[in-house]
């Protein structure tokens, strides 16, 4: 008997690893690996805009299942944590939900479906009904594929994209008075960097139409004391390497704004010059071949 359990014991233990360790292309579209890393991006029309980070920090077995920890953070807010595990039989996203689960599982709700294509549908949060379709988007540079999901309701609606290789990579959704967007700025995968996956809010993407062409507004205000916001438009069909850097009346650089790979469409990014006497400064846009300069002014 003693043996038996023990067999037993391998085989159920087998089985729980073989849930994780399935190298399926459904499941690469959402990489569970203790250490990864995702950074995203937040902005509302009628709201803060801010970022938010979530890692995997473990495992835990609960439930009767094995799953990833996943721990969220965002500045100024408590840390919280959900319990994610990927159904290999029909490669759902499955989220602990104790005594609230979907009427069909057991204290779990279902998050995307990952082997759905186009024209498929699933569902997510135990009720919404999304239609899938598949494109190719660039990433920090990489041409991969995406599944991207929509849902419409009245007066609104929602749009969610998995990228193969990176997982939950952008949200749209549209209500009666507002629109907010979530969208990764980088992340950690298996080790590599992608991104920027620092904490502080710097450059905030508010536009992701592309623009026509590349521009670097005026400050405003202007003059300003201490804070002033610079708009400016990356346009072109991929990332580009993008710098935003503010110099003094002498030429010399005081700050860098912006040091990074952004994706084409509308940027802000804000300046609080507090450590700065009152002058003439100049910030100067570069990204790929466009270069422009224009003239603030800090009155203190």
């Amino acid at each position: 008997m003693k043996s038996i359990l023990v067999i037993l014991t391998i085989i159920i233990s087998g089985a729980l690893t073989q849930v994780f360790t399935l190298d399926t292309a459904a499941t690469k579209y959402y990489p569970v690996a203790v250490g990864n890393v995702w950074t995203y991006g937040h902005f509302a029309t009628n709201g803060p805009s801010y970022r938010y980070q979530e890692k995997i920090t473990g495992t835990i077995i609960t439930n009767g299942h094995l799953y990833y920890i996943f721990t969220y953070n965002r500045i100024g807010f408590p840390q919280s944590v959900s319990f994610k595990r990927i159904d290999s039989l029909r490669n759902n996203i499955l989220i602990y939900s104790a005594n609230s689960g979907c009427s069909w599982l057991y204290n779990e709700v279902t998050g995307d479906s990952l082997s759905a294509r186009k024209g498929d549908s699933s569902l997510v949060g135990c009720s919404s009904f999304y239609r899938a379709d598949t494109i190719t988007k660039s990433l920090f540079g990489i041409p991969r594929k995406t599944k991207k999901f929509s849902f419409t309701y009245f007066e609104g609606g929602l749009t969610r994209e998995l990228t193969r290789e990176f997982g939950f990579t952008y949200e749209y959704s549209s209500g009666h008075t507002n629109q907010s967007y979530d969208y990764l700025i980088g992340c950690v995968i298996d080790g590599t960097l992608y991104g920027d996956t620092s904490m502080l809010v710097g450059v905030n993407q508010i536009n992701f139409e592309v623009p026509e062409k590349f521009q670097l507004s005026q400050n405003y205000p202007n003059p300003f004391n201490p804070i002033t916001k610079i708009n400016f438009a990356i346009s072109g069909t991929s990332v580009a390497q993008t710098f935003l850097s503010v110099y003094d009346a002498l030429g010399r650089e005081v700050t860098s704004l912006v040091n990074q790979r952004l994706n084409p469409g509308t940027y802000e990014v804000s300046w609080d010059a507090s450590a700065y006497p009152s002058g003439v400064y100049y910030y100067k846009l570069e990204s790929g071949s466009f270069t422009e300069t224009k003239k603030m002014v800090l009155l203190k």
